[in-house]
């Protein structure tokens, strides 16, 4: 990866290398210690929902055994996306300044902030659930044309740890197609898997430390790399776009809330009631769950209609 930082204060250097390349890397941009505090509060909830031993480490060790069902997950998910430290890192100035040297004018930041919480998998060649994507695909439900996100590691991450991995250029080829639908628990996850093929696709990512940041932009396509280590990665995942831009609600919503809204879809469309009454074909039911995903909407009745325009549209 290259690093931006000696061209913090050049705004055409960062404009001309997030057009060229879709991302900017900074080896320390988030001050450390402001990291290091949002890993420390992470840290004490994990232990207060006893998800790691409540043993005083400086990292967040994995004990083994298996991993939170998906109420012990929401559980703790609820308290971080609540977490004033964790959104004023969102917040952070520093990313700010960037964000808005590349788009020339004032930027809003979602209110969807996601932290990630990687398991360790020593054997996974890749990350289970999500795999290399862009997250402007409109699969994902964020009616936005344009935006950018930035990835904020909370703790030291090397190549054992895993860590961010983006493609060089990729934004230029434009919106790529993805296969499979994005699962919305942790139990899902196993199951299903979204994604692009990451072998057609050059990588760049590197070791990164508390604080250390990558902004790409909505067409850049990205992975988390697997977690063959002894402990949970823990980063921050924050959006921004300019603020004369527009996007659907899952912006302006908390991160577990949209999970939520996305469980109660799934839960309709994988029933057996919308198969015995439409008989809908895998294509279709990407095409539903997008729909239904941008008007917020989680009903039986509007699945039904759903299928039916699809249908007789195709």
């Amino acid at each position: 990866m290259i690093d931006s930082i000696d061209d913090l204060n050049d705004p055409a250097c960062l404009r001309s290398r997030m057009e060229d390349n879709g991302y900017l890397y900074f080896h320390r941009l988030v001050d450390p210690d402001r990291a290091l505090g949002v890993k420390r509060d992470i840290m004490a909830l994990l232990r207060e929902h006893s998800i790691i031993e409540d043993d005083g480490a400086a990292e967040p060790m994995w004990s083994g055994g298996p991993e939170p069902t998906e109420t012990e997950y929401m559980a703790v998910y609820d308290r971080i996306a609540r977490l004033d430290s964790f959104q004023q890192l969102a917040r952070s100035p520093e990313i700010i300044s960037v964000i808005e040297a590349i788009c020339g004018e004032p930027v809003q930041v979602w209110e969807q902030q996601l932290i990630r919480i990687v398991y360790p998998e020593p054997e996974a060649a890749t990350v289970r659930g999500v795999g290399a994507h862009q997250d402007g695909d409109p699969a994902l439900g964020y009616q936005a044309e344009s935006f950018f996100t930035t990835w904020v590691a909370l703790m030291d991450i090397d190549m054992s740890v895993g860590g961010l991995a983006v493609s060089p250029e990729s934004h230029k080829r434009g919106l790529l197609k993805a296969k499979g639908m994005v699962a919305s628990s942790a139990k899902d996850a196993q199951k299903k898997s979204y994604g692009l093929d990451a072998d057609a696709l050059e990588w760049a990512t590197t070791e990164y430390a508390p604080g250390s940041t990558v902004i790409f932009a909505s067409r850049t396509v990205h992975r988390g790399m697997p977690n063959h280590s002894d402990r949970i990665r823990l980063s921050g995942d924050f959006r921004y776009q300019r603020a004369s831009d527009t996007a659907g609600w899952l912006a302006h919503t908390l991160g577990p809330d949209v999970r939520r809204v996305a469980q109660a879809i799934d839960e309709t469309l994988s029933g057996r009631a919308l198969y015995v009454t439409t008989r809908p074909s895998p294509e279709i039911i990407v095409k539903v769950r997008r729909q239904m995903l941008e008007e917020k909407n989680s009903t039986l009745e509007r699945a039904q209609e759903l299928v039916q325009e699809i249908s007789e549209r195709e």
